[in-house]
């Protein structure tokens, strides 16, 4: 597991919140995590399967799970919103994403903060607490990332992958940081232009996703 380069804090009003620090553990000692999907939503399941699982799992109707599609990527979706949903805080939008090819279950992204305001403290507390979680368990040898800032305001909470192809990230965005690094320096983030969202992905194969390409060669 990679720790963060020195202490990663995030800011938010007129304090400074102590982010996140993450102990390795020896991976023998913890049980092996494998990405199979979210809840009871399995990877490789068809749209009826996912919309009649979204429907017990999540005691909603199933004309509140709206179909959707990308463009760009060929997949189809379903989308339902969640009016709450641990450990993140407030409403929550799951999205499941299935392949171009297969018309399977391939990923799934789950969303909090995106259809209303939520403060700074709350978003990371919930995301340190999903990040402490995932790093309960062992992951794939060297593939593990925690704390790692990606962006002006955007930080990768956790990432790892697991024996096969599977692989979760889990990353806060909308918020405003300071990392230490070496010698002291501090360097802070600019304050972020939108509200702080946490993003957590669940993906089936990390190095070929069954999404639409142009093979090489066409044009």
């Amino acid at each position: 597991m990679t720790a963060i380069a020195g202490w990663l804090r995030a800011i938010s009003a007129a304090f400074l919140l102590t982010f996140l620090w993450l102990a390795v553990a020896s991976a023998q000692n913890l049980p092996k995590y494998e990405v199979t999907g979210f809840r009871d939503a399995r990877f490789g399941m068809t749209e009826p399967d996912v919309r009649a699982t979204i429907v017990k799992s999540f005691g909603v109707k199933d004309a509140d799970i709206k179909s959707g599609a990308n463009p760009v990527e060929g997949t189809t979706l379903l989308v339902v919103r969640l009016a709450a949903l641990e450990p993140g805080p407030g409403p929550a939008v799951v999205t499941y994403i299935f392949g171009t090819k297969t018309k399977r279950l391939i990923q799934v992204n789950v969303i909090w903060g995106d259809d209303a305001k939520v403060d700074a403290e709350t978003i990371i507390g919930a995301g340190t607490r999903l990040a402490r979680y995932f790093a309960g368990f062992a992951w794939n040898k060297d593939a593990t990332r925690v704390g790692i800032p990606v962006g002006d305001n955007t930080v990768v909470l956790f990432a790892g992958e697991d024996e096969k192809k599977g692989a979760v990230r889990l990353v806060i965005d909308g918020i405003k940081y300071q990392v230490v690094q070496e010698g002291d320096q501090m360097k802070t983030s600019p304050d972020p232009k939108s509200p702080p969202k946490l993003v957590l992905n669940y993906i089936v194969d990390r190095e070929h996703p069954d999404v639409a390409t142009i093979e090489r060669g066409k044009f």
